[in-house]
């Protein structure tokens, strides 16, 4: 007799616990608004729920300790228990084991901020940072989203996928213009891509924020897919043309060892186009 259990429901809204996925709504608005905090009141605005739901819900969010009131402000903002999950997600990441020493290694030689981040859907998602002697402009907080055609670390991941990802980002939702460096054209981006796999490494140059330059490169697994990136970020002033020409071999070492230490083989043929090894 066939267990119930042994496969999901294929029904799609089987099972769906419509005040769950209105508390995980809550907690969405909560990690990805641009704000610290937000009342009762803000969250029943944006997330188009009743007052009463809200509050109904955010007792429970709150008595769990998955959301926390600030007394100063009368906002709510996650607690420390998502915390807590969220890092045990980033401890099962073994190539941010891996990768930690290295790139630690990597900001001392260049005493410039350096950023690890993963592809998340149509973005990259920031998971580690290690801080240089000098602040830079770029708000790369752990979780946050950084678009792939703009940024180091996300055009070192774009040479490495199919067209057909680079098809969808052109088509919706466009490459959008965040300087006067960025690349806006589908042609231009492929040129540009087509360059990074020549040399093993991708350089912002002022295309996400303006007076900001990053040398960024690929980070491969035993398959050959791209897993993460990460960048070497600092003010323009100091990442001159002549800098970056000095930073992108060690970029491009510590490219090479996290990939070898993660089993990747020169050779090694990522989904659809060719690694920076062959």
């Amino acid at each position: 007799m066939r267990n119930p259990q042994s496969t999901p429901p294929a029904a799609t809204g089987a099972y769906t616990v419509k005040a769950l996925v209105k508390a995980l709504r809550i907690l969405e608005c909560l990690a990805e608004g641009d704000q610290p905090g937000y009342t009762l009141t803000e969250l029943s605005r944006r997330l188009h729920l009743h007052v009463s739901t809200v509050h109904r819900l955010m007792v429970n969010l709150v008595r769990q300790g998955f959301v926390e009131l600030d007394t100063s402000s009368g906002g709510y903002q996650l607690g420390f228990r998502m915390l807590r999950m969220g890092l045990r997600v980033l401890d099962r990441l073994d190539y941010r084991r891996v990768a930690q020493p290295l790139l630690r290694e990597l900001n001392q030689k260049t005493q410039e901020t350096v950023h690890l981040a993963i592809p998340q859907g149509d973005r990259a998602v920031s998971i580690e940072k290690f801080g240089g002697p000098q602040p830079v402009s770029l708000d790369a907080r752990l979780g946050g989203e950084m678009p792939l055609h703009c940024t180091g670390v996300g055009k070192a991941m774009l040479a490495y996928q199919g067209e057909e990802m680079l098809g969808r980002l052109s088509r919706s939702p466009g490459f959008e213009r965040l300087t006067g460096h960025t690349i806006t054209s589908l042609l231009q981006l492929k040129k540009e891509l087509e360059r990074i796999r020549e040399r093993g490494y991708a350089v912002d140059n002022e295309e996400a924020v303006e007076g900001l330059r990053c040398v960024a490169a690929p980070v491969f697994d035993h398959t050959g897919r791209v897993v993460a990136a990460f960048s070497v970020a600092g003010p323009a002033t100091r990442l001159t043309s002549e800098r970056i020409l000095e930073i992108a071999p060690l970029v491009c070492e510590t490219s090479r060892e996290i990939s070898f230490r993660l089993g990747f083989q020169p050779g090694t043929r990522s989904a659809s186009v060719r690694s920076p090894a062959e």
